[in-house]
């Protein structure tokens, strides 16, 4: 019998030390707006953290995450297997996301896409303290820089990042379905 946690996938080195090493430097530099509280009343969040919906325009920084992801795709497919569709087609877009000391996001699901979507979450940089994935309020995941963990958005799967303690974490969040979202391909 498969556990909840057994559709956690875990992919580390998904971009060259190069270009991870560019993209840290680059999310260093970008220049965030202001902090937001997460607005919206579907998931009743609560949070502290910058985050930009990042688009070709951006540049640089929108290559190198959109590399990532193309990177770990295949391996998304291999693992899930006949659990997915063929071709994801649509997508939230690439949400990069900066927790400053105290930044956090409160407990809740990915669960408004539609049935098959999946949660990636790239993990750019380790060198904080605090501020982990954490599910079910028991199970966390590794931070571990340069790494992608991918699991189902749906309401089985509550999640939080806890308080970052020291220092600045960095990810990037996307979301992919079929139904809902932008157009996206591989």
């Amino acid at each position: 019998m498969r556990l909840l946690s057994d559709y956690f996938f875990h992919y580390e080195k998904v971009l060259t030390d190069v270009d991870h090493d560019r993209l840290l430097y680059l999310c260093d530099t970008f220049q965030f707006e202001e902090v937001k509280k997460p607005e919206g009343e579907f998931y009743n969040l609560d949070g502290y953290r910058y985050q930009v919906a990042l688009e070709p325009v951006h540049g640089e920084i929108y290559d190198l995450v959109h590399k990532a992801v193309m990177r770990t795709m295949p391996k998304v497919y291999r693992d899930f297997g006949d659990l997915l569709p063929k071709d994801y087609d649509k997508y939230s877009g690439y949400w990069l996301c900066k927790y400053p000391e105290n930044g956090f996001l409160s407990s809740h699901s990915d669960s408004d896409g539609d049935a098959t979507s999946l949660t990636l979450s790239y993990h750019i940089n380790d060198n904080y303290e605090g501020g982990e994935l954490c599910f079910w309020k028991d199970t966390y995941l590794h931070n571990v820089a340069n790494s992608m963990h991918v699991y189902p958005s749906n309401l089985l799967y509550p999640h939080e990042v806890k308080p970052v303690t020291k220092g600045i974490r960095y990810s990037v969040i996307a979301w992919f379905g079929n139904q809902k979202g932008e157009t996206w391909s591989i």
